[in-house]
């Protein structure tokens, strides 16, 4: 007596291992953008924290807010686009305030160094090599002066009490993984970040941008 005997023939395997595939696939191109968002937050994160790190520097040495702005305009940002205060601090030629007693005018130098530092990521590298990974990916930093009331100090020497206030702009630009909507805040890496730049460092779509600031209000007294 013959039995029947019931099971899976090839072909249902193979359509079976197809829409597995397929269902595969579909988690991995999920986690792949998983992964890039959770990057790109971090970069943000990393940015904001660079951004209010500069803040509180200014904060403590307002006197000198024209200064700061005036060593990191968006024409000529610090960071991976210049790279030149943090050498010099390397160098000696900018003064090491945290091993020396400082001028105002010295500590803002050594505020702006140390700042292009952070953004090249000299806070973290790798033992072998000295790769710097602690940074953002081609992070460049602006100071900008939005505001200032000291046309309205009156003349020299201005009463004891009289103030006025400055307003200034911090932002860190960094290149994205993906293109986005062009950053407005600020023009701070305008124009680095696109193959039509003068070096084409970076070669990517100006959408690629990504753009953190902060805004600081400044009360000083008038001179």
């Amino acid at each position: 007596m013959l039995t029947t005997r019931r099971g899976f023939t090839l072909i249902e395997v193979l359509v079976t291992l197809v829409i597995l595939l397929f269902g595969l696939l579909g988690i991995a191109g999920l986690m792949a953008k998983g992964q890039r968002a959770a990057f790109e937050a971090f970069q943000r994160q990393q940015a904001l924290s660079i951004a209010a790190d500069m803040a509180e520097r200014i904060l403590g040495n307002r006197g000198q807010a024209a200064n700061y702005a005036a060593n990191a305009p968006v024409a000529t940002p610090v960071g991976a686009s210049n790279g030149l205060y943090y050498g010099n601090l390397l160098k000696n030629n900018i003064t090491n305030c945290a091993t020396a007693v400082c001028t105002n005018s010295e500590l803002q130098q050594y505020d702006v160094a140390i700042w292009e530092g952070q953004l090249m990521g000299y806070t973290e590298s790798l033992i072998v090599g000295g790769t710097r990974v602690g940074g953002i990916v081609n992070a460049n930093g602006c100071i900008e002066q939005l505001a200032t009331t000291i046309a309205q100090c009156p003349g020299a020497p201005a009463p004891a009490g009289s103030l006025y206030t400055t307003t200034l702009r911090i932002s860190v630009a960094w290149q994205g993984s993906g293109d986005t909507a062009v950053p407005t805040a600020s023009n701070c890496g305008q124009g680095l970040y696109s193959s039509a730049n003068n070096n084409g460092v970076y070669a990517v779509s100006e959408a690629s941008r990504r753009l953190a600031t902060t805004d600081v209000n400044l009360l000083q007294a008038c001179p």
